[in-house]
């Protein structure tokens, strides 16, 4: 399904998350009738959720239920979903305030916000309206390049990291790789802060990082980037300026 689309927002693709069958529906129909545009899939069973990311499929924003059984919940689907689709957004959902409003922030989701169920249609509204500002805002930022006399014009956000190999450099996406020939020290001129040289083969997207070592940077996609040790503490210090401006 696909809402009215209006002037400055992009159609945001989303997947509703609930193992109650009527409860994804509800929330299905509250998108269905916002104004705010977006395509979106439902899903009861979370192992299908991931399937389809597997199978190619990427979400700007999942409405994520919180309760789904005793050994695992919302919070804990939501860390391995980065790890799947680093740039997606969250909103947890739950009819449990009490139980789970003190740990949604224990566990890494790039959270965007937080309902109680019955979910509030104005409320639900107010959040999607943020995210397709984050999201809006990120698809405007674009790294332009030539492959084969094809332009491509990549969202910073969906850029992984680049991989310089001789006279080619390769541009690493969650989807896919694009080869252009281009010098790595002239992109980095056109990208933002956030991507940083770590090698002097790699420039890394810093928002993706999960953990740094003396050796390498372990990515939220499982994906693990080199570290030359003379760039080792110019990486940590970049990394923690990265975050202070985001914070």
């Amino acid at each position: 399904m696909i809402n009215e689309l209006f002037q400055g927002e992009v159609a945001m693709k989303i997947a509703v998350v609930d193992d109650e069958k009527r409860v994804a529906e509800y929330l299905c129909n509250l998108l269905q009738n916002s104004k705010i545009s977006s395509t979106y899939q439902m899903f009861v069973d979370i192992a299908k959720l991931f399937d389809a990311i597997e199978d190619g499929e990427m979400f700007d924003l999942v409405l994520m239920d919180i309760e789904w059984n005793k050994k695992e919940n919302g919070i804990d689907f939501s860390e391995q979903l980065i790890q799947l689709c680093p740039k997606a957004l969250i909103i947890y959902v739950t009819g449990y305030n009490d139980r789970f409003s003190q740990h949604i922030f224990l566990k890494p989701s790039n959270l965007c916000g937080y309902l109680v169920k019955p979910v509030d249609p104005e409320l639900l509204e107010v959040l999607l309206h943020k995210a397709n500002e984050m999201v809006s805002k990120l698809e405007a930022e674009k790294l332009v390049v030539q492959q084969k006399g094809v332009i491509h014009a990549i969202p910073y956000s969906d850029i992984c990291y680049l991989e310089s190999r001789g006279h080619q450099l390769i541009v690493h996406t969650y989807k896919d790789s694009i080869l252009c020939y281009e010098q790595i020290e002239e992109l980095k001129k056109r990208l933002p802060q956030q991507f940083f040289q770590c090698h002097k083969s790699y420039l890394v997207n810093l928002a993706l990082t999960r953990r740094i070592t003396r050796s390498s940077i372990l990515l939220k996609t499982g994906e693990e980037i080199p570290i030359s040790k003379a760039r080792y503490s110019d990486t940590r210090t970049a990394y923690f300026r990265y975050m202070n401006q985001i914070i």
